[in-house]
């Protein structure tokens, strides 16, 4: 291009942005400059990522530990009542339950002393329950005693639990005696014919021994029938002198007496009738069996004997 075209294109570029700095364009490859001369346009190399490089690590796992620590708040500037207003309050309800409790309490023992009374002046009366067993002088002075009582009862409103148990103490040593000698009475035919059913239970096995007993010694069947004829006897005489005993007085013939002698007479005699049976002979298959074989034979049987026995008696019922 002549130099006079360039000039001319300079400045109308200069007219149009006249604060804007030409732009200067890329020579492109082969192009000639201003001079003539060609430029050659190097493109720039394009730069590589990094190799990456892999190396091994061991992991170790750690546990984790939590510590856990109480923290005491204190709230400040809420609506509601302090700690120590609640405290005070939950010790004043506290403390009323158990008052209540008390009152509670005293009452149903006030009720059982006045209970007790009214019950025991009806059963002792003539013709009623414990009328029976309590003699006229000691009715009197009993129905004494529980008129005090009462009195003492109305008088004393604001009496204490512990005074009302007290006093219903002191009534019952006098009625449970009564009480207990109206139960002796009766319990007294149901426990006389137990002791007899008893006796007649093993006299019978002693005296017929049949195939079920007739392994144990005589001395030892005998001795069951000498502690059943004791019994008897005793169960007799004591009976006797029931019957002679008024019923307001302490009785001779005692339930739990009779309880005991049932039980040691059926104690031994269970102990003897539970005497397992000797084994059986075996048989000699071999009739002409040598002498030694028999020894051998007796032996085997002694063993086995002894060994059942070692096993203990079995349980016997008695019908």
């Amino acid at each position: 291009m002549p130099p006079e075209e360039v000039q001319e294109a300079e400045a109308a570029t200069a007219q149009v942005a006249p604060d804007a700095a030409p732009a200067e364009k890329a020579p492109e490859a082969g192009a000639e400059t201003a001079e003539g001369e060609t430029k050659e346009v190097t493109k720039p190399e394009e730069k590589k990522a990094p190799e990456k490089k892999y190396e091994w690590v061991d992991v170790v796992k750690k546990k984790k530990r939590t510590k856990r620590t109480d923290l005491a708040i204190a709230t400040s500037g809420t609506s509601g009542l302090s700690e120590a207003e609640v405290q005070r309050q939950m010790d004043a309800e506290t403390a009323m339950q158990a008052e209540m409790r008390e009152i509670i309490e005293t009452n149903e023992r006030r009720n059982d002393l006045e209970s007790y009374i009214f019950n025991m002046r009806d059963k002792i009366a003539e013709g009623n329950d414990y009328g029976e067993f309590i003699s006229s002088a000691d009715r009197d002075k009993f129905n004494s005693e529980l008129t005090k009582a009462e009195d003492w009862l109305y008088d004393t409103y604001e009496g204490t639990k512990t005074q009302f148990v007290e006093k219903l103490d002191e009534l019952k040593q006098t009625g449970e005696s009564v009480a207990w000698r109206k139960r002796e009475h009766g319990m007294r035919n149901d426990w006389i014919a137990a002791v007899t059913g008893t006796i007649a239970n093993y006299r019978g096995a002693a005296e017929n021994p049949g195939d079920k007993y007739g392994h144990i010694a005589a001395e030892k069947l005998a001795k069951i029938v000498e502690q059943c004829m004791d019994l008897e006897k005793w169960l007799n005489d004591m009976k006797a002198k029931q019957e002679n005993t008024p019923k307001f007085d302490r009785p001779v013939l005692i339930c739990a007496d009779m309880e005991k002698k049932n039980q040691e007479l059926a104690k031994m005699a269970d102990d003897i009738l539970k005497e397992p049976k000797p084994a059986p002979p075996k048989e000699d298959k071999k009739g002409d069996a040598a002498p030694a074989d028999d020894a051998k034979g007796a032996a085997e049987a002694t063993e086995g004997k002894d060994s059942d026995a070692a096993k203990g008696p079995q349980n016997m019922d008695v019908d």
